[in-house]
């Protein structure tokens, strides 16, 4: 065991050759920033091979791996440096820790040495970067916000980076910087512990190991990359000379804020580029450049896949400089699907950023809306009447009827489409879930328990439903339904009315009914159920007093998972709707660090890994979490809540995606896939590396995730809610902010006329347009639309009228 440290760093190398503690000194948390061997022994995780620094290697067809009986040589080659040599037959792989050029940073330096006579053929090259990206199984929420960490990747030729960012999102976090060689990728392996169906919650916890893929593709079955145009096009063996070394470094540095993280790839010669993440098809695309002294650029492109052929159209004559090493570009974009654009430097560098160019979004929800109804609803004559597929025991199955009732809500108005969910509703949910009907029973679908949170997306039907016209409805008049859904939610929120424990201590769990809690209250004050509307309202400010109590503690973040954006996203939220604005802003950094940031609009997501095994977009909580964000962007007015927000609403929306063209999933118009693998390779199952699935996929692998999803099948099975939470965020909502002075727009386009503004909102449906450092709203009249709309002199105006 040998340990260096500088100012910044202390780092300690096992015997075995791995780094087992990697501590930021100014840390008062005393975080190890990789995975502890320890703590995997402590939770019985055989995966010692996997520990930050061990690697494996294909030359010439044979693989050779760093986990053998014998320890490499470990040299110390001054105070701070330490250099681990792992010989082999004809070559040797050298790992160099450095903490002596930089007293403020870590140099890690990967070398493979041919020292055989001969040329040698790499054919991979993988070696293991685990970071602390821990889901503790511990109750104590502190040890998982301060003692672990996101991960987020950006990849690029030439100057790759991963911000790993403390869940706190509380500095110092950590960057490591691509300083010399190629990463071609980031992958992922999940270790994991899941007790759902023993009666016991919290029951999940886990580990994501990180790889990096410095030669070839991370994964042995070239079908796995085949539709990855956008990293893997070019991948190819490599050839090293005899006594030529193949080398990489990488410069790990503290950082206390996402700003000083991009200040620090700069000085490491990383160009900054921030980027609009998705634009409307016929919109601008629009790109800001800081490129580092020396950097000059020579050529500028974008490249896209049509019709199954890679097209690039050159676009560097759109390049228009701004101040001194800064540029801005400018694109109008047409034709859907993902973009990639190419900036080609000086010195024979190249860095990218991935965009998404999508159809407009009331199209997309439509046709969506429209899918489920033609395709997924079962007549009369089905097996299992009035029920919409894909089926399942979880309420999360029922968002589908939540978004066809939303889009009869707010847009287009279907007699039969809503006539469909009113079926559904009274035919197959109430005796499914309760016994008789009787709401005060629910069934015991899991075994021996009932799920809570299933509650939640039953009530949401019920209440979507009382917003309709008696007319339009066959089965039970609004306010029946109303009277419903409160009588689910009083079920959901009283402890009391509950035999067994585990049910009894979830109704403290937040979920999916924060989305409509405060309208459903509102509406049976308005329609005069007082019995109903007092206990109700007496269930959820207990609720909230309760969470404002609990805060502290970080009680919230806790759900079925030991730790869960399903839990701090909605605690922040609620707490924002009953104005506990400094409890609510405690979850809220919880919800920064697990939105992410990078060069590819499919790597922003929040950050969860369950449902894939893997690092991940996934569509339901996505789309929650982004809703969470923008809850506390109105409350709390701090911009970094409203970029996080739509940075996570983008990333949602690739799982509806049916234009995209870099994954191997493609869907047919209407169809959904509820989640997205941004890790290339997923270890735990090669074949969804950046490709789109549902979690039933899993089924096929046994044991807990067959039982799981025996009766659920398909792609799109839990998803609809997110849906259903954009329509009341930016499916209406436009937003202006200022930056560095600077008017800027999230959720549409601006362009400067002079003094004016015109502003385009790629909003759904279009009706409010919010600047609120300005003090500025808008809101087209009730029943109508407003796309475009002109902001001058501190207001708004319709742009009929100037």
């Amino acid at each position: 065991m040998e340990s260096i440290n500088n100012a910044a760093f202390s780092l300690q190398v096992s015997d075995k050759g791995c780094v087992d503690k990697l501590m930021i000194n100014a840390d008062s948390e005393r975080m190890n920033w990789v995975l502890d061997p320890a703590y995997i022994a402590e939770v019985g995780y055989q995966d010692e091979d996997k520990l930050f620094g061990h690697f494996s290697i294909n030359v010439n067809g044979t693989l050779y791996s760093s986990s053998r009986p014998d320890s490499p040589g470990c040299l110390r080659l001054s105070r701070g440096v330490l250099m681990l040599v792992h010989p082999f037959d004809g070559f040797e792989v050298h790992l160099t820790y450095d903490l002596d050029t930089n007293d403020h940073a870590l140099h890690w330096k990967i070398a493979v040495h041919n020292t055989s006579g001969e040329e040698l053929t790499l054919h991979d090259f993988n070696v293991w970067a685990s970071l602390a990206y821990i889901m503790y199984r511990d109750a104590d929420v502190h040890r998982n916000i301060s003692q672990s960490c996101a991960v987020f990747p950006s990849l690029s030729p030439d100057f790759s980076k991963l911000a790993c960012v403390r869940r706190s999102n509380r500095g110092p976090h950590l960057g490591v910087y691509a300083a010399k060689g190629r990463t071609q990728s980031v992958g992922t392996y999940c270790r994991f512990e899941n007790n759902f169906f023993h009666n016991v919650s919290p029951s999940l916890d886990g580990i994501l190991y990180h790889t990096l893929v410095l030669v070839g593709s991370g994964t042995q079955n070239p079908s796995y990359t085949a539709s990855d145009w956008i990293y893997m096009h070019n991948v190819e063996p490599v050839r090293l000379a005899a006594g030529k070394l193949l080398e990489w470094e990488y410069v790990l540095m503290p950082y206390q804020h996402p700003q000083e993280f991009y200040e620090h790839a700069y000085k490491l010669g990383h160009p900054v580029i921030d980027y609009t993440p998705a634009v409307v098809t016929g919109g601008m695309f629009q790109a800001a450049l800081r490129l580092p002294e020396g950097r000059q650029p020579v050529e500028v492109w974008l490249e896209h896949v049509e019709a199954g052929r890679r097209k690039r159209s050159d676009v560097t004559h759109l390049l228009r400089p701004s101040e001194a090493g800064s540029f801005t570009l400018e694109v109008r974009v047409t034709g859907p699907g993902e973009r990639k654009l190419e900036i080609a430097l000086t010195r024979g560098k190249t860095d990218i950023v991935v965009f998404n160019v999508m159809e407009p979004i009331k199209q997309l929800i439509e046709t969506r809306v429209d899918y489920i109804c033609r395709r997924l609803y079962q007549g009369d004559g089905a097996e299992v009447r009035h029920s919409f597929l894909p089926l399942s025991n979880q309420g999360e199955s029922l968002g589908k009827l939540t978004l066809v009732l939303m889009k009869n809500i707010m847009g287009t108005f279907d007699q039969e489409q809503v006539r469909q969910v009113e079926n559904s509703a009274v035919c197959y949910v109430l005796p499914k879930w309760f016994k008789e009907g009787n709401f005060s029973q629910p069934v015991k679908l899991y075994g021996d328990f009932y799920r809570i949170f299933d509650l939640d997306y039953i009530a949401h039907v019920f209440y979507l439903l009382s917003k309709f016209q008696p007319q339009q409805l066959a089965h039970q008049q609004p306010v029946e339904y109303l009277q419903w859904a409160a009588d689910v939610m009083i079920v959901r929120l009283d402890e009391h009315l509950h035999a067994d424990e585990r049910e009894s201590k979830e109704t403290q769990l937040l979920g999916t009914y924060i989305l409509f809690i405060e309208d459903l209250l509102r509406d049976l004050a308005q329609c005069g159920v007082a019995d109903k509307h007092n206990r109700l309202n007496q269930l959820w400010q207990s609720a909230g007093n309760r969470m404002r109590r609990e805060s502290a503690g970080y009680k919230g973040a806790v759900t079925e998972h030991f730790y869960d954006n399903a839990g701090f996203g909605p605690s922040c939220q609620a707490l924002c709707i009953l104005n506990y604005t400094n409890e609510a802003k405690l979850y809220g950094e919880l919800l920064l660090a697990n939105i992410g940031c990078s060069n590819d609009f499919r790597a922003q997501n929040p950050d969860r890994w369950w449902e894939a095994l893997s690092y991940m977009i996934h569509s339901l909580w996505g789309g929650l979490v982004a809703a969470a964000a923008l809850s506390a962007y109105e409350h709390l007015r701090e911009n970094e809540y409203l970029l996080a927000s739509y940075r996570a609403t983008v990333a949602m929306f690739y799982c509806y995606d049916w234009h995209a063209t870099a994954t191997a999933k493609q869907l047919d118009r209407g169809q959904a896939a509820s989640t997205y693998s941004v890790a290339g390779p997923n270890l735990n199952r090669p074949d969804l590396s950046r490709n789109r699935f549902g979690q039933s996929v899993f089924a096929q692998d046994g044991g807990l995730f067959q039982a799981l999803f025996s009766n659920a099948s398909g792609d799109d099975w839990d998803m609809g809610e997110e849906l259903v939470a954009y329509l009341s965020g930016f499916g209406t909502k436009c937003f202006l902010y200022y930056r560095d002075g600077e008017v800027h727009c999230v959720n549409g386009e601006i362009v400067k006329q002079g003094d004016r503004y015109l502003v385009t909102s790629y909003a759904a449906y279009p009706r409010e347009f919010y600047f609120f450092e300005e003090n500025a709203t808008y809101a087209a009249a009730q029943g109508e639309e407003a796309r475009t709309i002109v902001f001058d002199s501190g207001r708004f105006y319709s742009s009929g009228n100037t």
